[in-house]
């Protein structure tokens, strides 16, 4: 039987002969060595620790980027790109910017424009482990007010804002304005 108090546990070892010395002392340098991997892994005064929102920011990758100047309206062109979210947690799309362009607005091939898809690209949930497609028949973006139109061949940059994540900056490669369509 085991007494309380300070003598009570050395009196259950001695008796049972369940706790040796050899236990405690493996016992002991367990929770040392867990103190200390604890203590290791908390950021120390002046030490720099790069926040995840840079890692998950590479994790999301744009690509397939093409701008087309419309062949009606001599200040605006249209951008089709791919947009992959290859982290395990999902991400907001913030919102697209160019030089190009004074704004850069959402806009449907074959459905009504209207103020909710204009923001789009202004609160696009990017859900993890996805690729979202914007081609010239579906949902994608247009740049208006553009003072210049660059040339066919040509690359314009455009930079992704993504929340809590930094931004994405990678060049389109102009083509040819199509007279078949009326973006």
């Amino acid at each position: 039987m085991m007494r309380s108090g300070p003598n009570g546990l050395r009196e259950f070892a001695h008796n049972t002969g369940r706790l040796s010395l050899k236990r405690v002392s493996v016992l002991t340098a367990l929770f040392a060595l867990s103190t200390a991997q604890a203590m290791a892994q908390q950021a120390l005064p002046g030490t720099v620790v790069a926040p995840d929102a840079d890692h998950d920011a590479q994790r999301v990758v744009v690509m397939d980027g093409t701008f087309r100047p419309s062949a009606y309206f001599p200040n605006r062109g249209a951008g089709y790109f791919t947009i992959r979210n290859d982290d395990s947690v999902d991400h907001l799309l913030k919102g697209i910017s160019s030089p190009l362009c004074q704004n850069v607005v959402a806009h449907h091939t074959n459905q009504q424009q209207t103020d909710g898809a204009n923001d789009l690209f202004t609160h696009l949930a990017l859900p993890h482990d996805s690729t979202m497609i914007f081609p010239r028949s579906g949902y994608h973006m247009m740049c208006m007010g553009i003072r210049q139109m660059p040339a066919a061949g040509s690359k314009v940059p455009f930079t992704f804002e993504i929340l809590n994540g930094g931004s994405i900056t990678i060049s389109f490669i102009v083509t040819a304005p199509d007279e078949l369509t009326h973006d």
